[in-house]
């Protein structure tokens, strides 16, 4: 695909459809219960990892299949040298997947932790869009980490060789060389939101 100049909007940026979340993500339409979605968690910065342990550990594998934090690696230097280092991708926030959003919320909100399920200002509980779910689960390991993908630019048209972004060039909407990222179209049709993933692209022709 040919490389684009233009930057999409991110988060809020742009209403995407049905809202949005906490952060900027956007939601998706409510479900009945019984089918597996996303949902955000509100805590403590720098307590993230932790809180989800305990979470993993406190609430009922029926309301709870999995609490985690999304992390990428993100390019740094570091005395003339490049290195990947993994962050996390919104911080105060994590992750939950359930399928009894209410009873989730019920389970939380009678532990001692600091932590909040939230949704939107005027719909609580409002899960993640499923399209942006579907992207976050394919792009990420095991250990819910977006890793580094690297391409080359052949003739004007970037080609992703290695790595999560594989086969997803016409998503790519900017691309960064100095700072190793680009920018991805992740939502579905009529969400305008997009997220930086780290890229490396050594070759420019």
């Amino acid at each position: 695909m040919p490389v684009a100049t233009e930057k999409r909007q991110r988060g809020t940026g742009g209403a995407p459809r049905g809202g949005s979340l906490a952060a900027g993500l956007p939601c998706g339409r409510r479900s009945p219960r019984g089918r597996e979605r996303w949902y955000l968690l509100r805590m403590p910065q720098g307590r993230e990892e932790s809180l989800c342990a305990e979470l993993r550990r406190l609430v009922p594998s029926s309301l709870l299949r999995d609490a985690f934090v999304l992390r990428k690696e993100r390019w740094m230097k570091r005395q003339g040298t490049w290195f990947l280092e993994p962050v996390n991708m919104y911080r105060g926030y994590a992750f939950a997947i359930s399928a009894d959003a209410a009873g989730l919320a019920k389970a939380v909100s009678g532990l001692t932790l600091p932590v909040e399920l939230v949704g939107t200002e005027a719909r609580s509980w409002a899960p993640l869009s499923d399209e942006v779910a579907a992207w976050y689960e394919k792009s990420s390991d095991v250990h819910h980490v977006i890793r580094s993908s690297t391409a080359v630019i052949v003739d004007g048209v970037l080609h992703v060789t290695d790595g999560p972004l594989v086969g997803q060039e016409d998503r790519i909407s900017k691309v960064d060389r100095h700072r190793r990222r680009c920018e991805v179209a992740v939502g579905g049709p009529g969400e305008v939101f997009t997220e930086q993933a780290p890229l490396d692209v050594p070759f420019k022709s």
